[in-house]
């Protein structure tokens, strides 16, 4: 059998109370791993049941649809692909598995939702292939790979730089934060649908545009996986680059230590609009892998 990875460090931490929207994962005899950030629900109801919504079981159920949305997909991400599967052809076939878990486990018809409704997430998965790493992303989750004596940015920095841009003009306007939640509801509405964004959702063709990378193993190697929370630390608060976040991510307890730094630059919402945060704080997840 293959060497796999080796799990060292990871993050979750909410913006507020409860579990939050943003989950990690590994498997480190199959050599895999991943961060996923459920999108902030902009609905108009919710699709799967609420905490203590079941009057004879009161925990069950979900903080918001996005969490639902990351715990089914983080549990199918525990099921492999097989060895010869494509990293799309492996998404295909996860969100389809996600699309019959959302119908299982909705309180409405999901065929009567206008896609605005529909829970989606941002996320990014890795496997190893012998000396070779395999990334699939769909949405603003990245990764930094240092092996060889080099670091190298997995993601869509000019995606997310982007966002930042159109949250600083929308909340400039007199609409503010509720102008851009409307905002964000009309983009969720035209998601994976040609010419705007893709997304994990429960639309199985998205995969096919997932951007998937090759990484060559060169002796030892690190991966910090992360949600657009935690890369906040990069973009926009510009408090690391790429080669010294991943620098940092290696030291001892360096997790923790980068949240709490995280949190410190996210207390003053007068920041908000200079800095393109359509929210304060976000949910910031990261988990680090060594392979050797």
């Amino acid at each position: 059998m293959q060497p796999g990875l080796t799990f060292l460090d990871a993050v979750n931490v909410p913006s507020g109370p409860g579990t939050g929207d943003d989950r990690y994962g590994f498997d480190e005899g199959q050599g895999t791993a991943w961060v996923i950030d459920g999108a902030t629900d902009v609905g108009t109801r919710r699709l799967f049941p609420d905490i203590g919504e079941a009057p004879d079981a009161p925990d069950f159920g979900w903080a918001s649809d996005a969490a639902w949305y990351a715990d089914r997909l983080s549990g199918q991400f525990l099921n492999p692909p097989q060895p010869d599967e494509t990293p799309r052809a492996y998404l295909e076939r996860v969100i389809a598995d996600i699309d019959r878990l959302a119908r299982r486990d909705a309180v409405v018809p999901i065929d009567e939702q206008p896609r605005h409704n529909l829970p989606s997430a941002g996320g990014i998965w890795m496997r190893r292939q012998e000396d070779v790493l395999e990334f699939a992303g769909l949405g603003d989750c990245v990764a930094i790979i240092h092996t060889g004596g080099h670091t190298q940015f997995i993601g869509n920095l000019d995606m997310i730089r982007a966002e930042h841009a159109l949250n600083r003009k929308q909340l400039a306007e007199p609409a503010g934060k509720a102008g851009g939640y409307a905002s964000a509801r009309e983009t969720r509405g035209r998601m994976n649908t040609e010419g705007a964004h893709w997304v994990f959702s429960l639309h199985p063709e998205a995969a096919a545009h997932a951007e998937v990378t090759q990484v060559q193993i060169r002796g030892e190697a690190h991966v910090l996986l992360m949600s657009d929370g935690f890369f906040r630390l990069v973009e926009p608060y510009g408090l690391y680059d790429i080669n010294t976040l991943m620098d940092r991510a290696l030291e001892d307890d360096a997790l923790p230590d980068l949240t709490a730094q995280l949190r410190a630059a996210e207390q003053n919402p007068e920041d908000d609009i200079r800095l393109g945060r359509l929210k304060t704080s976000d949910d910031a997840c990261a988990v680090l892998v060594e392979i050797s």
